[in-house]
């Protein structure tokens, strides 16, 4: 750097470092003051200006001054030079001098954009100051909790509802603790890394956690890598009171089908062997509906099992052909008594692991055998993108307009059923991704048939 300029170079750091205009102005007027540069020199500010070194930029300044404003750019000529502070646009300032005979003439200029950089750099502070405390409100006021932490178990950061989800004081000792101290099984937190190096991201995994004061919780945690794949930002959402809660409805519910299901079969034993005491024929009717009652009742209960089954099992890939020649397999005694034929062509076609899958087809197919009235089924399954459309129609009577919008409702119940099977159907399907619905099929304006289609998604692209 030339020799007029390095008094410019030690300036820059604390320049970087100004807070306000003031604060700017204020350096760059001592920095002149201090050169050798300089015969004399001035700053011309636009609004309020200190009084005793700052002069108010208006229409009462030198006129160098108001030309350098104006232009925007150096005006005067030889050692009599002005030059404008631009930011944004627009000049802020001008600062003047009368530069001594033989400097460099660009010194004024290169003074004025350092001024300007200056300015500009210390608005940018400003702003990211306010985005910084706006972060890190939304972070403290947060109910989840949030961390930041490396792979080897450091926190870095932690707001407050973490601290409070594991017990602790304060941040600082939930941070000398360290990540490995609130596992309740070590291996957890390195399987839980394991799959963050694989996935990159993981959500809806589930730890049990121990509180400072040792009490077991469960946290249900969403969770990337970034930076170099060296950091760790993770959101932990407290599901202790919620597991609690679903465990104890797991029991009452399977305590409740055992003991229905027990009592049942005790009914279903004294109504057999009452049957067989040479009762009038009027006396076995009766016999033979209150057995019927009982069936209503080991079935509601078989499919109360089946709807909590498929919430929590997870089932492989499903080969649509084999699954369906299975449940038809199953309904051909049914549909032989009733002299229905059911026709399905093979289409190659996998979809994704649904749960009770199964369960859909036989409940649909045995409505249709039951309550259509129809002579023939035709099932049918087609690929179209990621979807697979399964249609399964009959030439039977057609869904009636006062239940065709219920139908896969608890609305709905059938003569001699308990109405869940195509409410257990519809909620199967949704669980798995896909849709359900129901039309009659018409002809020349007259109902020729029911026609119900699902559809499937080829394949789940969920990871845990």
């Amino acid at each position: 750097m030339k020799r007029g300029l390095l008094f410019i170079e030690e300036a820059i750091p604390e320049l970087i470092f100004s807070d306000s205009l003031e604060d700017v102005y204020g350096i760059i007027l001592s920095l002149m003051d201090k050169s050798s540069v300089f015969e004399r020199h001035a700053l011309y500010a636009r609004g309020s200006a200190s009084p005793e070194n700052i002069s108010v930029l208006d229409e009462h300044s030198p006129k160098i001054v108001l030309d350098a404003a104006k232009a925007g750019r150096e005006a005067g000529s030889g050692s009599e030079r002005a030059a404008p502070v631009i930011v944004d646009g627009e000049v802020i300032a001008v600062i003047y001098a009368f530069q001594k005979e033989g400097q460099e003439e660009n010194i004024l200029g290169i003074i004025a954009e350092l001024a300007a950089a200056s300015i500009k750099n210390m608005e940018i502070k400003r702003k990211m100051g306010q985005s910084e405390k706006m972060y890190r409100a939304i972070i403290e006021n947060a109910v989840e909790g949030i961390y930041v932490s490396t792979l080897d178990g450091q926190i870095i950061e932690a707001n407050q509802a973490l601290v409070d989800f594991f017990g602790y004081e304060n941040k600082e000792e939930l941070k000398k603790a360290g990540i490995h101290e609130t596992y309740v099984n070590p291996e957890r937190r390195e399987e839980f890394v394991r799959t963050l190096m694989e996935e990159k991201k993981v959500r809806n995994y589930e730890i049990e956690y121990r509180k400072k004061d040792g009490e077991i919780v469960i946290g249900n945690e969403f969770a990337s890598l970034v930076g170099n794949g060296e950091i760790i930002q993770g959101i932990i959402h407290d599901v202790t009171e919620l597991k609690k809660i679903q465990r104890e409805v797991e029991f009452y519910n399977a305590l409740l089908r055992h003991d229905m299901w027990n009592k049942n079969q005790v009914v279903m034993g004294y109504l057999q062997l009452l049957s067989d005491t040479g009762l009038s024929e009027e006396q076995n009717i009766f016999i033979e509906r209150a057995k019927l009652a009982v069936r209503n009742n080991i079935s509601l209960i078989e499919d109360i099992k089946k709807l909590f089954s498929a919430r929590s099992r997870q089932a492989e890939e499903v080969d649509l052909d084999r699954a369906m020649e299975n449940v038809i397999n199953q309904l051909l005694h049914e549909a032989d008594k009733k002299g229905i034929s059911i026709y399905y062509m093979s289409s190659g076609i996998k979809v994704a692991g649904i749960p009770l899958l199964e369960e859909v087809f036989y409940n649909i197919l045995l409505n249709s055998i039951l309550h259509s009235k129809c002579r023939n089924i035709h099932v049918s399954a087609i690929r179209k993108k990621n979807l697979c459309r399964i249609k399964i129609e009959d030439d039977g009577v057609g869904i009636p307009p006062e239940i065709k919008d219920d139908i896969f409702s608890r609305k709905v119940s059938k003569s001699g059923g308990n109405g869940l099977g195509l409410y257990l159907s519809g909620k199967i399907v949704k669980m798995g991704g896909g849709s359900i619905g129901v039309k009659n099929r018409v002809e020349n304006g007259n109902i020729k048939g029911a026609i119900f289609e699902i559809s499937l998604p080829i394949q789940n692209d969920f990871k845990r």
